[in-house]
């Protein structure tokens, strides 16, 4: 969810920008933040593979189809960002646009299915009802949420009608993210049997607190101060990963060496994010230096 800011962005590229020279600022947006996005989905990868090997040998067996469909639109919407302004012809740059945009909505919506895969299908097994309904409710979270993320941020990022662009497609898309997180929640609840009080209880309340932040998000959304918005947008996207990781606590037994990892990466990348927002957190206009 931490790189839900870049694939929200891409998914509303062609909604926020309108004209190439619109798209070309939204990317302008985007630029030092893909990369800083993406070390936190190669950072996951490489926890679960060294931190939780017996976790991911499960998961990557239920639901491989769901991790491929997660890398090809993982390689396709940074192919699409890096070749889009490759060559100068309307044919070219609209086709990567559209790649861009196809790609942003199927990652997290192939993410969102995996957690919820993870959550029905490794714990107490539930009922069928429950390994269908749940993958696609957090599916549609996940690109409810990071939806947000990116327009908010956008918002950030922008002036003028770009800015009032992102801002209303962000005041649109609140209602929907809060409605599925709580939907998850709620359905969680009822369908998922739980290991004891602690993943029953807790993981749904963390989620509802991430429906919460809509409450905050929007009132600063409609006065101006998207900061505040964005910060309570970040919350609410970082919330429901929080929940699956205690859902998920029983069925994961963590390799001896997982602890030093955390303890030596994490701090740096937290670092090295706070670094790049606080460098480029202006926003950007036409004249610019682009990265893609």
């Amino acid at each position: 969810m931490l790189d839900g800011m870049n694939q929200g962005l891409g998914a509303t590229l062609r909604q926020v920008g309108r004209t190439p020279g619109e798209r070309r600022t939204v990317l302008t947006a985007l630029g030092p933040f893909l990369l800083a996005g993406e070390v936190w989905l190669v950072a996951a990868a490489g926890v679960l593979l060294a931190g939780f090997p017996d976790l991911e040998r499960d998961l990557w067996f239920v639901a491989y189809p769901l991790v491929i469909a997660l890398l090809v639109t993982w390689v396709l919407r940074d192919a699409g960002v890096w070749l889009r302004s490759r060559r100068p012809g309307v044919r070219w740059r609209s086709g990567w646009e559209r790649v861009v945009v196809v790609a942003s909505v199927g990652l997290p919506l192939s993410a969102g299915a995996l957690l919820g895969t993870a959550l029905v299908w490794l714990p107490p097994q539930p009922s069928l009802t429950a390994r269908v309904v749940v993958p696609v409710l957090t599916a549609l979270s996940a690109v409810a949420v990071t939806r947000v993320l990116g327009t908010t941020f956008l918002a950030t990022r922008t002036s003028g009608v770009l800015r009032e662009r992102a801002t209303r497609l962000a005041g649109r898309a609140l209602p929907w993210s809060a409605g599925l997180l709580a939907a998850s929640a709620i359905t969680y609840v009822v369908l998922v049997p739980a290991d004891g009080p602690l993943t029953a209880v807790l993981p749904p309340l963390v989620v509802l607190a991430g429906s919460g932040s809509a409450l905050v998000a929007r009132p600063a959304l409609a006065t101006g101060r998207l900061h505040r918005a964005l910060a309570a947008v970040v919350v609410g996207g970082v919330l429901p990963v929080v929940a699956a990781a205690i859902a998920l606590a029983p069925a994961a037994s963590p390799a001896p060496t997982l602890e030093l990892v955390l303890l030596a990466c994490v701090p740096v990348l937290l670092a090295a994010q706070g670094w790049v927002w606080w460098t480029f957190r202006h926003p950007v206009g036409p004249r610019d230096a682009v990265f893609y």
